[in-house]
């Protein structure tokens, strides 16, 4: 697998880094996958690190990236954050994806469920959110401001929650998001063993996202 740093920067003027997991042998559909770090963390650490050479083992080239606010330990520019995420995109897209699927984890996901209505991207349709909703304990002004915006995500989603991971409050959280959203499927999945990080879950997450993948999107 060709593993390879990369740079990019947002129509606003941002330089990102990250780094991009190229498959061996990629799917018929040129499916890739932009996977996104939550608050505290940055794309060489945590999900960001581990699931994407695992994505591209299932041949989908996976590209993770840094957001603005990586390593910060307090939320910042959500409102700002859909310019990474089309960075990212557009990054994709560039590179020869045929579909371009977008993966957070954490608080990523409440700045992922805002970016169709504030970057008019209509292109993306499968949408990946993992360890979803923790963040309306703490800050619920982010998670409702969030599922505001939902309406426009279009398409499907799948929301893998840790099943030992008691923060999440993890059927409640996704039965807000399916009430928000208006045209796109929703499938959840409480992963046995799972906690915040998905700890000794690696391979079982990404199994359940690769295999989501092969049914939502076309050959």
């Amino acid at each position: 697998m060709l593993t390879e740093l990369m740079t990019c920067t947002t129509a606003d003027g941002v330089v990102l880094d990250g780094a991009l997991y190229d498959a061996p042998r990629p799917v018929p559909s040129a499916t890739q996958v932009l996977v996104v770090h939550g608050l505290g963390w940055n794309f060489y650490q945590g999900p960001s690190r581990w699931l994407p050479p695992r994505l591209a083992a299932m041949g989908y080239t996976t590209l993770s990236i840094n957001l603005r606010d990586h390593d910060l330990k307090e939320p910042k520019d959500f409102d700002l954050a859909y310019h990474d995420l089309r960075a990212g995109v557009d990054f994709l897209y560039g590179h020869g994806a045929g579909t371009v699927v977008v993966l957070g984890h954490g608080y990523a996901c409440n700045k992922i469920v805002r970016y169709p209505a504030l970057s008019g991207d209509r292109r993306i349709r499968q949408w990946v959110f993992t360890t979803m909703g923790s963040v309306k304990r703490v800050r619920p002004e982010i998670w409702f401001a969030g599922l505001d915006l939902a309406a426009q995500l279009a398409g499907y989603i799948l929301v893998v929650q840790g099943a030992v991971d008691a923060s999440l409050e993890g059927s409640a959280r996704v039965d807000e998001l399916a009430a928000a959203v208006r045209d796109a499927r929703v499938d959840a999945v409480s992963l046995e063993g799972g906690d915040h990080y998905f700890t000794d879950r690696h391979a079982e997450l990404a199994g359940c996202v690769g295999s989501w993948l092969a049914r939502v999107v076309p050959e």
